[in-house]
């Protein structure tokens, strides 16, 4: 369980870097290049459709990290663990965190375009690093 600990510690840190390696790039296109948002609808309906990923992402994050931290750190508390549950926590935590960082990033970019401001992607990349930093792999031990 140590590893799995260090593991995801490792990849934690990672994924901050990662955050804020998108979030400069994010800031260098705005600077450099015009976006203008798509004419397919109009622009009243893009915000409403930026503002439902925002309370899409934040209801699932939380759910989602509620289920599986909280759930999975209860049945590890009772010892009662066997080698298939690690096997499949292992495999859950690892999934959660490249979730995270994707399901943001591809949120990010869709609301980016929809409002053609660079404050949304950096917003959804906030809400991934509030995710990220809540994320506690030490509370597995």
């Amino acid at each position: 369980m140590q590893e799995l600990v260090s593991t995801l510690e490792k990849r934690k840190f990672f994924i901050v870097k990662l955050l804020a390696f998108f979030a400069s790039l994010a800031l260098v296109f705005n600077f450099f290049f015009t976006l203008s948002p798509p004419e397919y609808f109009d622009e009243k309906y893009n915000m409403y459709f930026v503002y439902a990923l925002i309370a899409y992402k934040i209801i699932e994050l939380f759910i989602i990290y509620y289920i599986l931290m909280h759930r999975h750190i209860r049945f590890l508390k009772k010892n009662s663990a066997t080698d298939a549950f690690k096997a499949k926590l292992t495999k859950h935590t690892k999934l959660l965190l490249f979730l995270i960082i994707q399901g943001n990033t591809v949120f990010g970019v869709i609301a980016f375009k929809l409002s053609a401001n660079v404050l949304f992607f950096l917003l959804f990349s906030c809400i991934a690093l509030a995710a990220i930093l809540l994320f506690k792999p030490k509370k597995l031990l």
